[in-house]
């Protein structure tokens, strides 16, 4: 077969690469095997491109809309946000420094848990590092313990 003239001898595309050894199995290539390389090489072409460009947001935006709506569910149907005084030490239950803040969210289709997050109230109370807002949140948090006891104490 002769070679088109508008491609110069240098320019004709090359034998197929046999995959390394590691790729498929020896012998000759199977229809499985090309499928196998052809999706590799689909993906590292897809890979390359994605990492030399940047995606309009157009098409981005639908991505994490949808995924802002599957975690509102999650956080809806399965979110967790509780205090807690108790933490695991080997097997046992101990009673924990101070109170601390729980957050969980669980898949609302297998039930797996996805999101596990605790906080020390202190932490909380101290992050902005702002000695009035820091006293600001202890005389706040002493109004919350004032309710508390007195809901407890009309409890037997």
């Amino acid at each position: 077969m002769d070679e088109p003239d508008d491609l110069p001898p240098d320019d004709l595309p090359e034998a197929p690469i046999k995959p390394d050894a590691g790729d498929v199995g020896d012998g000759p290539l199977t229809t499985a095997d090309f499928h196998a390389v052809a999706q590799k090489q689909i993906l590292n072409a897809v890979f390359a491109v994605l990492a030399d460009t940047k995606m309009d947001w157009a098409l981005i935006a639908p991505f994490l809309e949808t995924a802002r709506e599957i975690c509102l569910g999650d956080f809806e149907e399965t979110g967790q946000v509780r205090l807690h005084v108790l933490r695991a030490e080997g097997e046992a239950w101990v009673e924990a420094d101070e109170a601390f803040l729980g957050i969980s969210v669980s898949d609302r289709d297998d039930g797996a848990e996805w999101l596990s997050e605790t906080y020390w109230l202190s932490d909380i109370a101290t992050a902005d590092a702002d000695p009035a807002q820091v006293r600001a949140i202890a005389r706040g948090l002493e109004r919350s313990l004032a309710k508390i006891n007195a809901w407890l104490a009309d409890k037997p």
